[in-house]
């Protein structure tokens, strides 16, 4: 058993609370992501897993053990870090294998694991090359096989993939995933990326001032945001959250201004900018900008001073400039209250 436990994990520096309370279970053989705005302390606490990071208060525990006080190099797990940490004078085949040298791993058996992990990433044919004779993607992936040879069934991944441009990033993603799946691994991968998050995790823990905001399975927080922040953090382009002072509310559908007045305390409401709709009736809009995917399109418009997003499938014709109206489904609708969570109705 793999499955990592933490338990009203703190970290301070004096007056600074970094990580407040946090607690979480990673389940055995699952992909857990750690995602947040730089400074949320999800690096903080994926150091403290590691025990790079001492723990001001709390417990951690990885396979039922109490590692909270236990050595780094005791805790049976390896890391992936964002500037792949490789020696420039060693060959691939030598920075793999380093660690198990320094552990006095016999040659014979160091060179089988090196090769089989040179396999499972695709670098068997780059074993003699040294780092600078590599692109930035294959140097992710001896980080990758340095962790693989280490044999360990936990695997902590810092932010691996920032460095990379954003088509070798897609790549490495599905790379990183299929390798979790076929080695069994348990992982806990740090990003500030709603996309590697979105595309990778079984669970997402969604972090903002060293506390935890949401959590649950991708979908469901895309689906089932509990804030403002979990909303927006959550989709590109991110919930449209529209305060009710700045609407024409006497613009909008009967059903619409039914949930205002059923769900009390509203003062303000969100809308994925695929749920909403140009129509001839509804919220008066004027569109100032247009963004072409292929695919689809995302018009960004103005209500008043409020402006907003909205997604439409194809390329329709209209452009900047155009005066319209919006319309959406109230049951596509999100109420937030005054502090800014989710009203249930």
């Amino acid at each position: 058993m793999s499955s990592i436990e933490v338990r009203n994990l703190c970290r301070s520096w004096g007056d600074v609370n970094a990580v407040k309370n946090v607690s979480f279970t990673v389940p055995d053989k699952s992909f857990t992501v750690l995602l947040g705005p730089s400074g949320c302390g999800k690096s903080t606490i994926l150091r403290m897993i590691s025990g790079l990071e001492q723990v001001t208060s709390g417990n951690i525990m990885i396979g039922g053990q109490d590692v909270t006080n236990t050595e780094a190099s005791k805790r049976g797990v390896s890391m992936v870090f964002q500037s792949y940490a490789l020696f420039p004078h060693l060959t691939v085949s030598e920075n793999i294998q380093f660690g198990l040298k320094v552990r006095k791993v016999p040659a014979k058996e160091r060179q089988e694991r090196v090769l089989d992990a040179a396999n499972v990433v695709g670098l068997s044919e780059l074993l003699e090359r040294r780092p600078a004779n590599l692109s930035g993607g294959q140097r992710q992936r001896v980080a990758l096989a340095r962790s693989i040879v280490s044999e360990q069934t936990v695997c902590l991944m810092d932010e691996p993939l920032s460095n990379l441009d954003s088509k070798l990033r897609a790549e490495m993603r599905d790379e990183i995933r299929s390798l979790q799946q076929r080695l069994n691994l348990t992982v806990v991968y740090v990003t500030h990326d709603q996309v590697e998050a979105m595309s990778m995790a079984d669970q997402i823990i969604l972090l903002k001032f060293g506390q935890i905001i949401q959590q649950g399975a991708p979908a469901e927080l895309y689906t089932q945001p509990n804030s403002v922040f979990s909303a927006q953090f959550i989709g590109v382009p991110p919930m449209n959250v529209l305060a009710l002072e700045q609407l024409q509310t006497d613009m909008l559908s009967e059903n619409t201004q039914a949930v205002f007045s059923s769900t009390a305390n509203t003062t303000s409401i969100g809308i994925r900018p695929e749920h909403i709709s140009f129509a001839e009736q509804g919220l008066p809009v004027e569109v100032f900008g247009v963004d072409y995917f292929g695919g689809e399109t995302v018009f960004r418009v103005k209500h008043g001073q409020k402006d907003f997003f909205v997604r439409e499938p194809g390329q329709p014709k209209i452009s900047t400039g155009e005066k319209l109206h919006v319309n959406w489904n109230t049951e596509d609708m999100y109420c937030f209250d005054k502090e800014e969570k989710r009203l249930y109705s």
